[in-house]
């Protein structure tokens, strides 16, 4: 009990900094992603992540978010969980739902659910929000994205709860097994969107090419070296905070999303472009 009640005070006072003039500066990360596993069709291709977005409004109707990725000219976007906090209320409703129309108005966008919005008290408006929305919702399926004659395969899961500020397995020791249960055998580059960034060695071992996640907000304070100070669900001194890991031939790209506790750390729009090494 004391535990949590820490935990959501610290969440709070780190939150404090979204109120500030710095916050509210969109800046965008890009990232370029070769593989030979990636169709030649599909070189040049252009994927846009938005993450942890915790209810914040940038501009009238999300407008200036939606401006700054339009001129990001994606091919597809990917939300990757978090959108709300747990409360889902109105202002924060108005927000998610004012995403959700701009981005499918740039780009065909797909979604899935974090922590936030699993535990939500308002799930099921959560969910009725989304899926009465242009975007779809990936929720343990994959589906194929065509280009060119070819196709890749883009699959989505559900997040488990969040498990506060300590190192914990906390849901992994079974996503492996969920992902064999839906993911198809296929030699087709596999894009996963999953909200947690430490699940990486077990989408590794089950074939995945390339992993969208969120969550751990940039690890909430920068650190001197890359390094950061703690995160959801990793601790102190976590693995996964931000920007690209590897384990083995699977690539994973951590955005430090739009909201949520932090400090200085500016709202980050996520840009990854695919070539292909058959590619010119």
């Amino acid at each position: 009990m004391i535990g949590g009640i820490l935990h959501r005070a610290l969440s709070d006072v780190l939150a404090l900094w979204n109120r500030t003039p710095w916050a509210r500066e969109l800046r965008t990360s890009r990232y370029k992603i070769t593989s030979a596993r990636i169709p030649e069709a599909f070189d040049g291709y252009r994927i846009v992540q938005i993450t942890d977005l915790h209810g914040r409004m940038f501009g009238e109707g999300q407008a200036d978010l939606a401006d700054c990725v339009r001129e990001l000219r994606p091919d597809l976007i990917l939300i990757t969980g978090d959108m709300t906090t747990d409360r889902y209320d109105g202002e924060q409703r108005e927000a998610v739902r004012s995403l959700y129309t701009a981005m499918s108005g740039i780009a065909p966008s797909y979604a899935i659910l974090g922590n936030h919005e699993i535990v939500s008290t308002r799930f099921m408006t959560v969910l009725k929000d989304i899926e009465n929305s242009p975007v779809w919702l990936l929720r343990g399926e994959s589906v194929q994205i065509e280009r060119g004659g070819s196709a890749i395969r883009l699959a989505g899961m559900d997040s488990g709860p969040a498990t506060g500020m300590r190192r914990t397995a906390g849901d992994l020791d079974y996503v492996e097994k969920r992902l064999r249960d839906y993911l198809p055998r296929t030699e087709q580059y596999t894009i996963l969107m999953n909200h947690k960034p430490e699940a990486l060695p077990y989408c590794a071992r089950c074939g995945v090419d390339l992993v969208f996640s969120g969550h751990a907000h940039g690890g909430l304070i920068r650190l001197g070296g890359g390094r950061s100070l703690i995160a959801p669900d990793q601790g102190f001194f976590p693995k996964y905070s931000k920007g690209l890991y590897r384990e083995g031939h699977t690539v994973e790209v951590v955005g430090t999303g739009l909201g949520g506790p932090r400090i200085a750390i500016r709202p980050e729009v996520v840009l990854v472009e695919l070539h292909s090494r058959s590619g010119r």
